[in-house]
C-alpha cells in the first residue's frame, strides 16, 4: 500500500526547535516524526505538537490516526456498515442538481437523475468516484481545470480517507488502482501530502461537451446514515446558487 505521508513536509524550524517549544528531547520528538514508537506517545504529548505546529482539526486528527492508531479520545465513533435511509434516497432522487451518496471507498450507492443526465459513467456497475475522476480520460475533459482545481481537492480527500480508515480493502483497491495508472497523482501523492487542500469552492464542469457550468461543491454526512456522505453540486448562476434556465 502506498503510504499516505511517504516524507516529512519541509519545515523552516529544525526538530531541535521543535523539541525545544514541546519541552521534550529531539530524539523523542524525531521518532514521532519518523513514525516510530508507535503508540508510545500521550495524549497530551500529542495535544502538545498540535498546538506548536498550529494544526487545524483535521490536520490533529491525522497526527493521532498516524502515532497511536487512533482519533483523539472523546471522538471515536463505532464503524457501521454504509446505510441508506429511505428519507436520503428520495431526498436524493427528488434534487434538481446533481446529487449522489458516495461510501467510505468512494463508491456511489445512489443518485439521482440529474447526476446521471451529467456524468454517463453513473450507470455503470459499481461506478467509483475515484476511479472515474484520476482514471477515465472522460474525466479531464468534463472537469475543467482538471489538474489545478479537482485533482488537488480530490487527493486531499482521498487520502483522508485512507488515513482514517486504512483497514478499508475496497478503498486500498481503489487506491492502488488510481496509482497503476496515473503518474501525475502518483508523483502527488508521493510529494505533496496533504489533507487540507480542498480546493477551490467553486469550480467547473463541462455537461455535453459545452461550456463549463460553475457549481459550488458540497459535502454532508447525512444525520442516521452510517458510513456515507451526501455529495451536490450546485450550479452557480450570476453569483448566486441555481440551476440555469432551460439547463441541464
Amino acid at each position: 500500500m502506498v503510504d499516505p505521508y511517504p516524507r516529512r513536509r519541509k519545515q523552516v524550524v529544525s526538530q531541535y526547535d521543535i523539541a525545544y517549544a514541546l519541552g521534550s528531547t529531539p530524539y523523542w520528538y524525531g521518532e514521532l516524526e519518523r513514525g516510530r514508537g508507535r503508540g508510545r506517545h500521550t495524549d497530551d504529548y500529542l495535544d502538545r505538537v498540535a498546538a506548536v505546529l498550529r494544526l487545524s482539526d483535521r490536520e490533529r486528527e491525522v497526527l493521532y490516526r498516524l502515532a497511536v492508531g487512533r482519533v483523539p479520545a472523546g471522538e471515536q465513533k463505532p464503524a457501521d456498515p454504509p446505510r441508506i435511509s429511505s428519507a436520503m434516497g428520495r431526498f436524493v432522487r427528488s434534487q434538481p442538481y446533481p446529487c449522489m451518496v458516495v461510501d467510505n471507498a468512494f463508491t456511489v450507492r445512489a443518485h439521482n437523475a440529474r447526476s446521471a443526465s451529467w456524468f454517463p459513467w453513473l450507470r455503470s456497475d459499481a461506478p467509483n468516484l475515484m476511479r472515474w475522476a484520476f482514471t477515465d480520460p472522460s474525466a479531464r475533459q468534463q472537469l475543467d481545470r482538471w489538474e489545478e482545481e479537482w485533482v488537488p481537492a480530490l487527493l486531499a480527500q482521498l487520502r483522508l480517507a485512507y488515513i482514517r480508515d486504512p483497514e478499508n480493502t475496497a478503498l486500498a483497491e481503489v487506491i492502488r488502482d488510481i496509482m497503476a495508472v496515473n503518474d501525475l497523482v502518483r508523483w502527488r501523492w508521493d510529494n505533496l501530502p496533504s489533507v487540507e487542500d480542498d480546493g477551490t469552492p467553486v469550480r467547473g464542469v463541462r455537461v455535453m461537451a459545452g461550456a463549463p457550468v460553475k457549481v459550488g461543491i458540497l459535502y454532508c454526512s447525512p444525520e442516521g446514515c452510517s458510513g456515507v456522505r451526501m455529495l451536490t453540486m450546485v450550479p452557480i448562476v450570476n453569483g448566486q446558487s441555481d440551476l440555469p434556465v432551460g439547463g441541464q
